[in-house]
C-alpha cells in the first residue's frame, strides 16, 4: 500500500480520540473549534496561494496530490469541521461516538479496502465491499459504549460506512465524507436514545 495512504489514514485513527480526549478535557470547545476551521480555511487558501510552504511542506507528507492543489488539508479541515457540528448538535456521548466513528472506521475501511479489497461497491468503484464490512465491524463496538444498544450500534455503524461511500456534489463542491460521517452516526445514534 502506498505509504502516503497510511500516514493519511494513520492521522485519521489518531485525530478523533485527540479531539475527544481535549473535549472531555474541556481544554477545547466548540468556540475554539471554529477558530481552527476558520484558521485551517485561511491557512488552505494561503497554502494553495504559495504563501506558507513550511506548511505545505508538512501537509504534504499527508495529503493526496490532487488535494494540495485544489483544497490543502481537505481532509483535516472537514474532519474538524464534522466534529465541530457534532459538539454543537448531539448530546457530549453522541457526538463522541459520531467521531470517534469516523476516525476509526473510516480509517479502517481505507486501509483494508485498498490493500484487501478484491468487491468493489455499486455506489462507488474507487471503494471495495471487504473494507466497508471491517469499517462496519470496527464501528460497532464504539458506537455500542457510548449507546449501549445493539440495534443502535449496528445501525449507526451501517450508515456511517455507507456515508463514506458515495461523492455527494453539491453544485460541483464535493462533500467530504469526514464531514458526514460523525454526524450521520450521531443522529443515528441520537433516534435510540
Amino acid at each position: 500500500m502506498h505509504k502516503l495512504e497510511i500516514r493519511r489514514q494513520l492521522i485519521h485513527f489518531l485525530y478523533g480520540p485527540l479531539l475527544v480526549f481535549l473535549h472531555y478535557n474541556q481544554i477545547i470547545n466548540t468556540n475554539l473549534l471554529l477558530g481552527v476551521i476558520v484558521g485551517g480555511a485561511v491557512a488552505s487558501y494561503l497554502i494553495k496561494r504559495e504563501k506558507l510552504s513550511l506548511l505545505a511542506r508538512v501537509l504534504s507528507l499527508f495529503e493526496r496530490d490532487h488535494h494540495m492543489q485544489n483544497f490543502p488539508g481537505r481532509g483535516i479541515l472537514f474532519f474538524t469541521i464534522g466534529a465541530y457540528f457534532c459538539f454543537l448538535l448531539f448530546e457530549q456521548n453522541l457526538a463522541y461516538a459520531g467521531i470517534l466513528i469516523l476516525s476509526a472506521g473510516d480509517a479502517v475501511t481505507n486501509i483494508i479496502g485498498r490493500h484487501f479489497g478484491k468487491v468493489k461497491t455499486k455506489i462507488n468503484p474507487n471503494k471495495f465491499i471487504e473494507g466497508t464490512i471491517v469499517g462496519i465491524l470496527v464501528s460497532i463496538p464504539i458506537a455500542y459504549y457510548f449507546v449501549p444498544n445493539l440495534y443502535a450500534a449496528i445501525t449507526a455503524s451501517v450508515v456511517a460506512m455507507f456515508l463514506e461511500m458515495p461523492h455527494i456534489k453539491i453544485a460541483e463542491f464535493e462533500i467530504d465524507d469526514n464531514l458526514l460521517i460523525p454526524i450521520g452516526a450521531s443522529f443515528t445514534l441520537s433516534l435510540f436514545v
